[in-house]
């Protein structure tokens, strides 16, 4: 249809200004606070520009809602204050045809922002985190398909799994003497860290010599070393920061580990919600912009438009922490902001039905 292309063309063309003005204020914001850090480590002005280029990604598909309201806001609000949206109206056009419209240019914003956020951002993320943790500190070293690999003096240590920054399993320490020697290897099942220390569970040391090869085993021992849990969590992934597939895996493992795995099911059910939300966002904007008012200033659409993104997304925000909290099931505290919104444009959109 003429209208569809028509009415696509203006919600695009504004949501993609909108996206990338959100894009360049919010990076900005982050380098700013990543400044704070240079100076430690290795950590310095050009590690941290490195950084914040690599979180755009992340930071475009998390903006992408709060975008789209803006862009429908100011897009429709164009065709408003030009009589364009009343003409279509005054031709038949009903609001439920018009969320449609909507909803067809919605379906192009969904693959973009499911392309960026569940291959790009993922990758590029990963990759921020982990430079930025190995400038930071000296300590972790490497990350491969093996785990983290950490220094610590003549001792390397290998952690294959981080469950949280207090708890590790399958620990590796390799100790070398003064020649460069392998002397002495250590495997832990499990690691946690109370009262400023290490205590590593059903160990097993092997001393090598010359001459002879003793293995010991232990049930608890305590671990000096100097990574801490303040290390552990430069290089622990934020749930958000995963892939969809991503999560479904570490989901499992910590059902395998009887972990809590909320905040990680919290995530998964936002990136299972994402779509919908930009297609709220996008019908949010026909219930409140009028075709047939008086003629609104651009940027006083703008405003309501960065008002009701930053709305929704605090309002999701303490639903969240609160399901949390009060343990509230998982969906009900993910999904309750989206559905209020889509009852009330339900409502909306009926009455002109």
């Amino acid at each position: 249809m003429i209208h569809d292309r028509y009415i696509g063309k203006n919600i695009i063309a504004s949501s993609l200004l909108a996206l990338i003005v959100l894009t360049a204020i919010f990076s900005f914001f982050s380098l700013v606070d990543q400044l704070d850090d240079t100076g430690r480590g290795n950590y310095g002005v050009f590690q941290a520009i490195e950084y914040v280029l690599l979180t755009i990604p992340r930071l475009i598909y998390e903006l992408f809602p709060i975008a789209t309201v803006i862009g429908c806001m100011a897009g429709l609000g164009i065709l408003a204050n030009n009589n364009e949206l009343m003409i279509f109206r005054i031709s038949g056009l009903s609001k439920m045809q018009l969320a449609y419209s909507l909803i067809k240019t919605g379906l192009i914003f969904i693959i973009i922002s499911i392309l960026i956020g569940e291959v790009i951002a993922p990758i590029t993320e990963q990759a921020a985190q982990q430079k930025r943790s190995v400038a930071l500190t000296e300590q972790i070293t490497m990350k491969s398909k093996h785990g983290f690999w950490s220094r610590d003096g003549d001792s390397y240590i290998n952690i294959r799994k981080i469950l949280s920054n207090e708890k590790l399993e399958e620990i590796h320490i390799y100790e070398f003497d003064k020649n460069r020697q392998l002397r002495v290897t250590i495997h832990a099942e499990s690691a946690k860290y109370d009262n400023g220390k290490w205590l590593l569970h059903n160990i097993l040391k092997t001393e090598i010599s010359r001459d002879e090869i003793i293995n010991h085993s232990y049930e608890n021992a305590e671990w000096e070393a100097l990574l801490n849990p303040e290390v552990i969590n430069l290089v622990t992934i934020k749930p958000r920061y995963l892939s969809l597939y991503g999560l479904v895996n570490y989901i499992k493992h910590l059902k395998l580990n009887n972990q809590d795995n909320r905040i990680y099911m919290q995530a998964l059910w936002l990136k299972l919600l994402n779509p919908l939300m930009i297609l709220i966002m996008m019908l949010l904007a026909i219930c409140i912009v009028k075709c047939d008012a008086k003629p609104t200033g651009l940027g006083q659409r703008v405003f309501m438009g960065v008002l009701l993104g930053i709305t929704f997304h605090l309002a999701n925000q303490v639903t969240r922490h609160l399901g949390i909290v009060y343990n509230i099931p998982i969906f009900i505290s993910v999904a309750f902001p989206s559905i209020l919104v889509f009852l009330y444009i339900n409502y909306s959109l009926s009455r002109d039905y």
